[in-house]
């Protein structure tokens, strides 16, 4: 999460939406001018020119501010008139490529028990229906309403960075974006091989407030 003072902005990150690389290009306009470098994980940071939540191995005991915070915290811990009058987004993406990426991110990171009997699309079902999608409503609703004021769509990540840039009075710069977590997924992996109906039913009623709130559908390939 960020709140930027200087630019008048906050953002709530969500999971699985490329959140991690917009946060890092956001940041700098929330520490004094020239002190921003590149850095997958982030320490807390909290000075006149803004927050940057902690992005790393998180100890709520020890930390106020974090990368996934919910919303609602949010709002409390900066107060109503900083969460009003700032510009407030995140990051959302179809909720179909959203969990077939959380799978191999999962994955990778040893996080998951798979059955090496089943092929990956069998191993990728047998995830969902045990533990479920990542979700991260709590990013974008508070008791149970939208509480954004513009969201960046994952599938148009340019254009919409264009315009949130533009809105905020910031320069766009595309190479600024950094591109952490790239590759993880394979690129065969496509919605098409990977989903049964099954998965897909999974997804479509644990994502339902996504696909209503978004319009996203089941993606249509080819």
């Amino acid at each position: 999460m960020l709140v930027s003072h200087r630019c008048q902005f906050i953002y709530t990150k969500t999971v699985k939406t490329g959140g991690t690389s917009v946060e890092a290009f956001f940041e700098r306009y929330c520490m004094a001018p020239g002190e921003w470098s590149a850095s997958h994980a982030r320490e807390e940071l909290v000075s006149p020119e803004g927050i940057i939540g902690r992005r790393g191995k998180i100890d709520l005991a020890l930390c106020r501010w974090w990368n996934h915070m919910p919303a609602s915290m949010l709002r409390q811990q900066i107060g109503e008139e900083f969460w009003q009058r700032y510009y407030k987004f995140c990051v959302v993406r179809n909720p179909f490529e959203k969990a077939v990426s959380a799978f191999f991110f999962k994955k990778r990171k040893g996080a998951i028990a798979l059955d090496a009997t089943l092929s990956e699309p069998e191993q990728f079902e047998q995830w969902l229906v045990s533990d479920g999608p990542m979700l991260d409503q709590d990013q974008y609703l508070i008791d149970g309403v939208f509480c954004l004021d513009g969201v960046i769509r994952h599938e148009q990540m340019a254009a919409d960075m264009a315009s949130t840039c533009a809105r905020l009075s910031i320069p766009w710069e595309p190479d600024a974006l950094p591109t952490f977590k790239a590759g993880i997924r394979p690129r065969e992996a496509t919605v098409a091989s990977m989903y049964s109906e099954r998965a897909r039913s999974v997804v479509e009623q644990a994502c339902a407030v996504e696909l209503t709130q978004f319009g996203y559908e089941f993606p249509r390939e080819g």
